[in-house]
């Protein structure tokens, strides 16, 4: 079993599947704002806890940020032309607002 932070493994742990209920206790230091998760095998993990530090957002990775800001652009893509000619100035500010939340996100990211 792993703890997960911010994608990266924290903490690791053996446990036995003898399909009993275990406690386990991790001790984790966040210096920033993060979400973390409990991992079983490499791709089954718990949903996300979001923990803040300081009350300061979680903007844990400029990799993550510039892939939803491309994923903006590619849904604006593939998505613009079947918009009604009378909402896309309405669709066109949304998409321009979600750029530039990204854009924002990524410059306060940690590097990673």
């Amino acid at each position: 079993m792993e703890v997960i932070v911010n994608g990266e493994p924290a903490a690791r742990a053996e446990i036995i599947a003898d399909g009993s209920t275990q406690p386990m206790n991790f001790e984790i230091d966040l210096a920033h704002s993060s979400w973390i998760a409990v991992r079983i095998f490499p791709s089954v993990h718990t949903n996300p806890v979001f923990v803040e530090v300081g009350r300061k957002p979680i903007r844990a990775s400029r990799k993550s940020a510039e892939w939803c800001r491309k994923a903006v652009d590619v849904c604006e893509l593939a998505k613009f032309g079947g918009i009604r000619e009378r909402e896309r100035p309405a669709a066109q500010n949304a998409y321009d607002a979600a750029r530039k939340y990204y854009d924002r996100v990524r410059a306060e990211s940690f590097e990673q």
